[in-house]
């Protein structure tokens, strides 16, 4: 195996690493921004049952108001048929004071129907309020380990940070390029061996995607160094000493 290839495979194996710290790192952030999100979202729904309760309770408020201010009217009827002085009088003023009893038990009724709500809304919010509760210490612990994960990985971040710079200067640009885009695109997997389709032949594919190789690329890792890319993941070629032994 050429000293480009075999420097170009080291460095994969650090980008690999690195790769493996980036997926482990967003993973744990992704899992925090999750709990965050639910967390907030179950505020919103808390804010909203608590419009709930505070609305039906104004209402019912408004409901007892007047009702109490019926309840005095009905009073001055009642002191107004003592006081009628004809037949006629008497009957309009029990006419409106039936009335305003018939429209009471209508109140009373809606009373008894939002003082339902308000209790179902208050059981809202408080079954609620212990969900989010519960959201926000998940969200507090993932947090708290991608902190932990954070503190853990740095140094070997940095260490393997430093490899690649090492490594870095001793690939020439063209193939570091080709290198970077590779990395980039197959989270760090740079390279692929070559592989034999079938024993014996001379029939070869690439072990990243498993397409064909042309003998020519072959010919060319085996007796130059030289990066060959494969047409189809991009990936750097390299053969390993059994294959490259026909």
């Amino acid at each position: 195996m050429s000293e480009l290839i075999e420097e170009l495979r080291k460095l994969q194996e650090i980008e690999v690493r690195l790769a493996e710290i980036r997926r482990d790192r967003e993973s744990r952030e992704r899992r925090a921004e999750s709990r965050r999100r639910l967390a907030q979202k179950a505020e919103e729904r808390l804010d909203a049952a608590r419009r709930t309760a505070r609305e039906r309770q104004i209402r019912l408020d408004s409901l007892q108001l007047d009702l109490a201010s019926r309840e005095e009217s009905i009073g001055r009827h009642r002191q107004a048929l003592n006081k009628a002085k004809t037949n006629k009088e008497y009957a309009a003023i029990l006419t409106a004071m039936n009335t305003e009893k018939a429209d009471n038990t209508k109140i009373e009724s809606g009373m008894i129907e939002i003082i339902k709500e308000i209790d179902a809304a208050k059981a809202t919010v408080q079954q609620i309020e212990s969900e989010k509760e519960k959201l926000l210490k998940d969200a507090s612990k993932a947090e708290a380990d991608l902190a932990d994960f954070d503190r853990a990985s740095r140094q070997d971040k940095t260490q393997l940070e430093d490899e690649r710079g090492t490594h870095t200067k001793r690939i020439p640009p063209a193939a570091m390029e080709a290198f970077s885009r590779a990395a980039s695109r197959h989270e760090g997997e740079a390279m692929a061996a070559v592989a034999r389709a079938r024993p014996k032949q001379e029939d070869y594919t690439c072990a990243g995607c498993n397409m064909k190789v042309t003998l020519e690329i072959v010919n060319a890792l085996a007796t130059r160094d030289e990066v060959r890319i494969c047409g189809s993941c991009a990936r750097i070629l390299y053969l390993e000493p059994s294959v490259a032994k026909r």
